[in-house]
C-alpha cells in the first residue's frame, strides 16, 4: 500500500507533459492581453519607468527560448515584476513550500534573525539567537540571494521589495516561487553572532509540506482566450446597495500577506506598550487595539489599525467612533498606528478619516482603466441611485462620474480623478463626533494600498504628521483574473490610480499626484527597523514617537 501511494505522489507530481511552445506563446499573449485591456497605470509606467508593457517582442523571443515550464513560469513573474507594482502578481496553484523555521529582516542594512521556531529548530541544531546576522546560505551571500528573490514580491518601495525578499530566504512557497520544488534536503548557514562577532556555520534541514510540480501539463484541444475576472472585492458592509457594482475598484489591499513580516496586519503592534500603558480594546470582536498612557502629565490616547478589511465595516465603524468620542473626553493628543497594514476596503478608510478629521476635507481620487463593464458598472449605480432615492446633489456627482467613464472608454484611455465614494464628491464631511486635538499618524514601508490610502489623506489635509517610513506605494484597487489558459496562471491586475489633491515632487520619479510608486513620505522620518529597536522591543521608537506628539500638543 505505502509503494502504491509513493507512486501516486510521484505520478501526480511530475508525470504531466510539458507545454508545447505555441501553448507557452499563446499563454504569454493572453497574459499580456490582460493587462493591455485592464491595467490602469500603464502610461505611468512608460513615463516613470521607462517600461512598455505592450512592447511583447523581446518577451516572446524569451518565451521561444525557455526549456521547461518551470523557466516559462519565470519569464511570466519577470514581466509582471517589470511593473513594480505590487498589486500585480500572479500565483501558481502548487501546495509545495519548504520553511527553514526562523524569519529574517533587514535591519540598518543586515539581514537579522528576527524570530526563531524552537520547535523546528531547536537549540541543539540552531543554537543562533534573535539578533545574530544571517551571512549566506550554500556559500551565497545573502545581498545576492535576496535580489534573485525580489522578482516574487516586487512593490513600489525599493526598500520593502528588498525586506520582503528577505523573508523569501526561509520560507519558499511554490504558489509563489515556480521553482521552489528544488531546494535541496539541507542547506547550510552561515551566521555571524551578535555576542562575539564570530561566524558560525550550520547545517540545517528544509521542512517541506505538499508536493512540487515540475510540469504543467498539455492541452490537445484549444481554450477561450478571454481573460476572465475570478475574484470580487472586499466584503464591506458599511456601503449602500446601490454602490455595490463598485466593489471591486475599492478593494486595496496586497494580494498577498508576506508570512516572514513580523506583526504584519496583526492587532498586536510591532512594538511593546509604554510603561504605564491602560488598555481599551484588545482586537478580536472590537477588531481595532486602542488604550491610553501619560508622558509627562499628558494623556495619549493610542489605536491601532490591523488592516482596513474588517469582518464588518459597519461594526468597526461605530467602535472606531466610540473610540474617538472617548479620546476626545479624555486625552490630550493621539497616535494612530497604521504600520505593517495590508490594506483593505476604500469606504472603510474613508468612514474612519471622517472620525478624526474634525473639518471638510478633500480625500483622494481615482483615475481608472475605462472598459466596457466599467461603464456599464458605473451606469449602474447611477440608475440604482435614483431608484434609491439619492438626494440631487448626490445624483449629479454620480452622473458625472458615469459621463467621465463612458467618455474615456469611447477614447480608449482613462478617467480623470473620480470620487469613488457613495457621495461622488471628492469633499467629505467630518463625523460630528470626529476626533478634534492633535495626532500623528505611524506608517511604515510596510504599510500598503489602503495603508497608503490613509495617511495620504492626513497628510494632504494638514490634520497631523505622519511619523515613520515611506509608505509601500501600492496607489491603486486589484483586481484577479485567470491570467492564462493552458498554464492556468492567476494575475492580478491594478485597474487604477490613486490621485492626490496636489501632484508630489520626488529625486526618483517625474511629478505626479500619484501614490503608484511614489508612496507617501513621512513629515518626521522615524525607522523601526533597526537593531536596537528589535533587541529592545521598540522602546527607542515609542520613546519617540510619543516625544513628536508632545511637541505637537505644545504647539
Amino acid at each position: 500500500m505505502k509503494r502504491l501511494l509513493a507512486i501516486f505522489l510521484c505520478l501526480t507530481s511530475s508525470a504531466f507533459a510539458a507545454l508545447t511552445r505555441e501553448q507557452k506563446i499563446f499563454d504569454f499573449t493572453v497574459l499580456a492581453q490582460t493587462f493591455a485591456a485592464n491595467y490602469g497605470p500603464y502610461h505611468w509606467k512608460v513615463r516613470a519607468l521607462n517600461f512598455d508593457a505592450m512592447n511583447l517582442r523581446p518577451w516572446l523571443a524569451r518565451v521561444e527560448a525557455t526549456r521547461n515550464d518551470i523557466e516559462f513560469l519565470e519569464v511570466l513573474i519577470d514581466y509582471v515584476a517589470s511593473l513594480k507594482d505590487g498589486h500585480s502578481s500572479l500565483s501558481f496553484f502548487g501546495t509545495f513550500r519548504a520553511t527553514l523555521g526562523f524569519s529574517t529582516d533587514i535591519y540598518e542594512g543586515k539581514v537579522l534573525i528576527d524570530s526563531i521556531n524552537r520547535t523546528q529548530q531547536p537549540m541543539s541544531r540552531f543554537p543562533a539567537l534573535v539578533g545574530d546576522e544571517l551571512v549566506s546560505m550554500d556559500g551565497q551571500p545573502v545581498d545576492a540571494l535576496i535580489t534573485g528573490l525580489e522578482k516574487y514580491q516586487t512593490v513600489g518601495n525599493p526598500r520593502a521589495t528588498r525586506r520582503l525578499a528577505a523573508n523569501l530566504l526561509t520560507i519558499r512557497p511554490q504558489s509563489l516561487i515556480p521553482s521552489a520544488g528544488s531546494v535541496g534536503d539541507t542547506v547550510e548557514v552561515e551566521v555571524r553572532r551578535a555576542a562575539s562577532g564570530e561566524l558560525e556555520k550550520y547545517t540545517l534541514p528544509w521542512t517541506k509540506t505538499g508536493i512540487a510540480f515540475t510540469d504543467l501539463g498539455r492541452q490537445p484541444q484549444a481554450r477561450s482566450a478571454k481573460p476572465v475576472a475570478r475574484e470580487t472585492a472586499i466584503e464591506d458592509d458599511s456601503l449602500p446597495a446601490y454602490m455595490r457594482p463598485l466593489a471591486p475598484l475599492l478593494s486595496l489591499r496586497l494580494p498577498r500577506d508576506p508570512e516572514g513580516v513580523l506583526n504584519y496586519g496583526a492587532v498586536a503592534p510591532i512594538y511593546a506598550f509604554p510603561a504605564g500603558f491602560r488598555l481599551r480594546l484588545a482586537g478580536g470582536t472590537d477588531f481595532f487595539a486602542s488604550g491610553t498612557y501619560v508622558a509627562e502629565g499628558k494623556t495619549i490616547g493610542w489605536i491601532r489599525i490591523p488592516s482596513f478589511s474588517p469582518p464588518s465595516a459597519a461594526a468597526a465603524i461605530q467602535i472606531f467612533e466610540r473610540e474617538m468620542a472617548f479620546f476626545q473626553e479624555n486625552t490630550d493628543g493621539l497616535v494612530i498606528d497604521a504600520m505593517r497594514n495590508p490594506g483593505g476596503s476604500a469606504a472603510f478608510v474613508e468612514a474612519l478619516l471622517q472620525r478624526v478629521i474634525p473639518f471638510p476635507f478633500r480625500t483622494l481620487g481615482f483615475e481608472i482603466r475605462a472598459t466596457n463593464s466599467w461603464a456599464q458598472s458605473f451606469a449602474s449605480v447611477l440608475s440604482s441611485a435614483r431608484q434609491f432615492g439619492a438626494e440631487p446633489w448626490i445624483l449629479q456627482h454620480l452622473e458625472n462620474n458615469y459621463n467621465d467613464v463612458l467618455q474615456a472608454n469611447r477614447e480608449g484611455g482613462t478617467t480623470g480623478s473620480l470620487s469613488l465614494n457613495s457621495t461622488g464628491s471628492l469633499i467629505l464631511l467630518p463625523s460630528p463626533l470626529a476626533y478634534r486635538k492633535p495626532l500623528i499618524a505611524l506608517a511604515d514601508d510596510i504599510s500598503a494600498s489602503a495603508g497608503d490610502f490613509f495617511p495620504a489623506v492626513i497628510q494632504d489635509n494638514g490634520r497631523g504628521k505622519i511619523v515613520g517610513y515611506q509608505t509601500m506605494g501600492l496607489g491603486g484597487n486589484v483586481v484577479a483574473y485567470d491570467g492564462t489558459v493552458y498554464s492556468e496562471v492567476g494575475a492580478r491586475v491594478t485597474q487604477s490610480l490613486m490621485t492626490r489633491r496636489e501632484p508630489v515632487v520626488t529625486p526618483e520619479f517625474p511629478t505626479a499626484p500619484y501614490i503608484e510608486n511614489i508612496g507617501v513620505r513621512p513629515d518626521i522620518e522615524l525607522d523601526y527597523m533597526t537593531r536596537e529597536n528589535l533587541m529592545n522591543r521598540g522602546v527607542p521608537f515609542v520613546n519617540a514617537f510619543t516625544r513628536i506628539l508632545l511637541d505637537q500638543i505644545g504647539n
